[in-house]
């Protein structure tokens, strides 16, 4: 009887412990409900990234330009695609001043500040006027600017532009249906030019060829607005291919995720009930107001990229050891610390996440689920590190994977995410996190643009979460700042909100200090998400 009175005392001191430490501090939001599942919860708090301004890479105003240099950045545009593969190219050893120069441009553009720093010191000692003559070859264009008229040829000027009538571009673009397709000059002079088959197509045919681009790769679409201006046209005023891209699972809204689709470890979670997407094919859609046609809602709206990879690239500086044999300070050195940042998702729902010092162009190409599989398991780290470093394994056959890309894949993560609803009505178990009455804070969740992460722990006890928003480059301050802006994200930026850990033994919530993180960036790679 005395073991059962201190094993019932125990449970009661055990309970009391327990409901002392769930119960919220002053100023936070509530427990969650017991009857959530664990790893649906958003944290807490607001993570003191969601207050972070980030810095959009705005450029000047269209207004200011000057005409001559308007025409001529036009006439420099081009069709390639802007596509990397990430392949180490053999690079020259730099010697001359402007040689150490382009490439310490080159390697700040990349994010390496420390390679960029040290060609900067070697240009300058070189020669002391470095920048403008790089000014002069790289830019020569933008600098020149054309003589000043006389006053009565500016008032010819005026008289003339007055008498233009300026044209909308929507108008412009609309003016160009009935166009015919330019056929290819001439090779010799005086022969027949080339034949070109499609000149004579209905545009029935050519919008049916044009769906089918556009289906297999969008960007492909965009570019073939620059060949002429009947494919503008078609690009600009062929909604139902832009709707059926909308609605399409590859690159559309029918392959975004607005709920976990799978596990952590990117198992599938099955459900009885259909998955939600905001385009369903077998009902009827319209745009979405304030938008005006399906062009805006596939340029605009929220949507995940599969073609590629986002990256962040982080720099930091920090001091280092004084000499010992100096008593002074003001000479000590200074590091600046570079390391990156991965997340490559997938269309089933899963995403890999990568926290490395290793460059794009050594990591980046090998970033798959299977390579990641394969770095992560026991033997083949054994047998990483008894390979030699060219990627040879020990019977000689070449490895794929090279030991610098295995040796940074065994620290990826396999996660999860999904999109912020497009309802804006928040999920049954946020209700437990909002924060109390008379708070200003919203819900997380409050922006269709936001996505969360899951992504494996140190160890199985952890879940690390994520919270990021998408944005664009090209946004204008303004519309930044308002909570619903007229131009939405084109989706090639992820801005930090917040970082998280939770423990699923003690249910409980730590902050990860971010203070040097930058946004992801978008870059496309070369064969990614065109099987």
């Amino acid at each position: 009887m005395e073991d059962n009175a201190e094993l019932e005392s125990f449970r009661r001191q055990w309970r009391e412990e327990v409901t002392r430490r769930s119960k919220p501090k002053t100023g936070t939001p509530p427990a969650p409900t017991p009857t959530a599942p664990p790893l649906s919860r958003l944290p807490p708090t607001r993570h003191e990234a969601a207050h972070r301004n980030e810095v959009e890479e705005e450029g000047p105003p269209l207004a200011s330009f000057d005409p001559d240099e308007l025409a001529q950045q036009v006439g420099e545009l081009s069709v390639q695609p802007a596509e990397e593969d990430f392949s180490r190219r053999e690079a020259v050893e730099p010697t001359s001043a402007l040689e150490h120069f382009e490439r310490a441009v080159e390697k700040e553009a990349e994010g390496n500040l420390g390679d960029s720093l040290t060609h900067y010191r070697k240009a300058y000692r070189l020669d002391s006027a470095v920048d403008k003559s790089y000014r002069n070859k790289h830019y020569s264009h933008v600098w020149k600017r054309p003589n000043q008229p006389t006053p009565a040829q500016a008032t010819t000027t005026q008289l003339q532009a007055a008498e233009v009538e300026t044209v909308p571009t929507q108008e412009l673009i609309a003016s160009f249906a009935h166009l015919p397709i330019p056929q290819a000059e001439s090779i010799i002079e005086n022969t027949p030019p080339p034949p070109c088959p499609i000149a004579a197509m209905p545009s029935e045919v050519i919008a049916e060829i044009l769906n089918h681009v556009a289906l297999d790769d969008p960007s492909t679409f965009a570019r073939m607005a620059l060949v002429c201006k009947r494919m503008a046209y078609h690009f600009a005023h062929d909604q139902p291919t832009w709707k059926g891209l909308c609605q399409a699972s590859k690159f559309g809204f029918g392959g975004m995720h607005y709920d976990f689709a799978c596990d952590v470890l990117g198992l599938p979670i099955y459900t009885l009930g259909s998955r939600y997407t905001p385009f369903p094919k077998d009902e009827p859609v319209e745009v979405p107001p304030p938008l005006s046609s399906w062009r805006q809602v596939f340029q605009s709206l929220p949507r995940i990229r599969y073609t590629g990879v986002y990256i962040s690239t982080v720099n930091y500086t920090r001091p280092g050891a004084t000499a010992a044999y100096s008593n002074v300070s003001w000479n000590s050195p200074i590091h600046i610390v570079t390391y990156y940042r991965y997340l490559r998702f997938y269309p089933d729902g899963s995403v890999i996440s990568l926290l490395t010092s290793t460059e794009p162009v050594d990591v980046v190409p090998y970033i798959s689920r299977e390579n990641v599989a394969a770095a992560l398991t026991p033997a083949n780290r054994k047998h990483k590190r008894n390979a030699s470093d060219h990627g040879q394994s020990l019977s000689g056959a070449a490895d794929p994977l090279p030991a610098v890309a295995s040796n940074a894949l065994k620290h990826a993560r396999r996660g999860r995410w999904h999109l912020a609803s497009p309802t804006n009505t928040p999920e049954p178990s946020d209700s437990a996190w909002k924060p109390e009455s008379g708070a200003t804070e919203k819900p997380l969740l409050s922006d269709q643009r936001d996505i969360i992460i899951e992504t494996e722990g140190v160890d199985s006890r952890y879940v690390n979460t994520m919270h990021l928003s998408l944005r664009s480059s090209t946004i204008p301050k303004a519309a930044q700042a308002s909570p619903a802006p007229p131009n939405p994200s084109k989706n090639t930026k992820l801005a930090w909100k917040g970082f998280w850990s939770y423990n699923k033994i003690s249910e409980e919530w730590g902050e990860f200090g971010i203070p040097n993180d930058r946004a992801y960036v978008f870059r496309r790679v070369r064969g990614w998400g065109l099987e």
